[in-house]
């Protein structure tokens, strides 16, 4: 046999016409897909190819990088299943499910989650926490999305620009992506992957969950105070302060 390599869902590990689609695999097309996370195995002997899962179980730990399928997708925040961790051929134990908020989406601006990930997808994540929670970041330029499959075909997505392209429907999709696409690096040590260093993200305060509108956009001005210029609190005297049309008076001259 060959040494144990790392596979994802969807990864195709061996063609049907030298190997058979033994555990955690299947045939589509003439390929043999990996149907899980785990280690390949290929038993040339037996012209077998499987994938076994993780073994023994392995504890997530703040700033593992882990892979995992996005499985529910909300107005502020995706959940994904968890696993494996980069770097260990150990399964997931414990809390195997991760949540990712909008602000840990992307490095830039999310208007919309569903633009970053969509169900099914694969993805990359870094852990930030794992008490009483597991909480994801997908916002570093080696996370995001490694494996993407169309919505309408359910076919692999192929990079074209900085979009991604369907070649049997010929549709193209956008999402946050890991900028190792299309060349995943599966084998690096983790620490290239910035396993190990999490970097605390503020966006325009602590408080960022409640105060953004339903549209995910900040409600507060650029100084975070409610009497900003840029604010829309309606609170306290600025509230009073303003006219019918929605402006600020400001102070009355003399």
């Amino acid at each position: 046999m060959e040494q144990p390599k790392l596979v994802l869902p969807g990864d195709q590990v061996a063609v049907a016409e030298e190997f058979e689609a033994g555990e955690g695999t299947y045939e589509r097309d003439g390929q043999i897909l990996a149907s899980m996370p785990g280690v390949l195995w290929l038993d040339h002997a037996n012209r077998i190819a499987k994938v076994r899962a993780f073994n023994p179980p392995a504890a997530l730990k703040v700033g593992d990088v882990v892979y995992g399928v996005v499985d529910d997708i909300r107005q502020m925040m995706a959940t994904a299943t968890v696993g494996a961790v980069h770097g260990r051929t150990r399964q997931i134990s414990g809390e195997a499910e991760g949540t990712i908020h909008i602000s840990n989406v992307s490095e830039e601006y999310t208007e919309d989650i569903r633009d970053m990930y969509h169900l099914g997808d694969i993805i990359r994540a870094k852990v930030i926490q794992v008490k009483p929670s597991v909480q994801l970041t997908t916002a570093e330029p080696d996370l995001g999305v490694v494996k993407a499959f169309c919505g309408q075909c359910r076919g692999t997505l192929e990079l074209r620009g900085r979009d991604l392209f369907c070649p049997r429907c010929e549709l193209s999709e956008r999402r946050k992506l890991a900028r190792d696409y299309e060349n995943l690096k599966l084998d690096v040590p983790a620490a290239e992957l910035g396993a190990g260093h999490v970097v605390a993200r503020q966006r325009g305060g602590g408080r960022e969950g409640h105060d953004r509108d339903r549209g995910g956009r900040d409600r507060r001005g650029g100084h975070g105070d409610r009497g900003g210029h840029g604010g829309h609190d309606r609170g306290g005297r600025d509230g009073r302060d303003r006219g019918h049309g929605g402006r600020d008076r400001g102070p009355r001259r003399h």
